[in-house]
């Protein structure tokens, strides 16, 4: 009986696939010998200094995958975030430099309490203002509402009081 065509395709395909998977598995667990060296925390400063978050915001992320300990790392991430108007996220990422390092005496004090003021500033801003007060008086007004007219129906059954 004859071999078909696309079975001696395969014969050649798997056992070349095979050691192509290995390969590629291989190169991607070993890191790069060729890759540029990572970011520094004076890079990711001076990216800060000249305002190129989404750089700096790059930046320190790769810094922070090198070095989740590092007190001045989520310190300057802290300050990136902050530029970038992202409040809470600086605030926690403050807390966590605080957490690894009381004192933050890699940064000038008058730095870290401006930093930590204008985070507290923001704290308790919702940036649609007022919006959700808003909504819970228009909920609460419409309860009352309601209320009142699901009472005046229900009175509005009773049968007349017998005299």
């Amino acid at each position: 009986m004859p071999t078909l065509p696309h079975r001696r395709q395969s014969r050649v395909f798997v056992p070349g696939l095979v050691p192509a998977c290995l390969l590629g598995l291989v190169l991607a667990w070993m890191p790069a010998a060729s890759a540029a060296p990572g970011a520094t925390l004076d890079q990711v400063e001076a990216l800060l200094r000249d305002g190129h978050l989404n750089q700096a915001d790059h930046a320190v992320a790769q810094v922070l995958a090198a070095q989740p300990d590092s007190a001045r790392a989520h310190y300057v991430d802290a300050r990136v975030l902050a530029a970038e108007g992202k409040w809470p996220l600086a605030e926690d990422e403050l807390q966590r430099a605080r957490r690894l390092d009381p004192s933050l005496d890699f940064a000038p004090a008058a730095q870290v309490q401006a930093l930590a003021q204008e985070v507290i500033g923001h704290r308790w801003k919702n940036p649609s203002g007022f919006a959700g007060y808003g909504q819970a008086a228009l909920a609460a007004l419409f309860l009352l509402v309601s209320g009142y007219l699901v009472f005046g129906m229900l009175r509005g059954r009773r049968p007349p009081p017998k005299s």
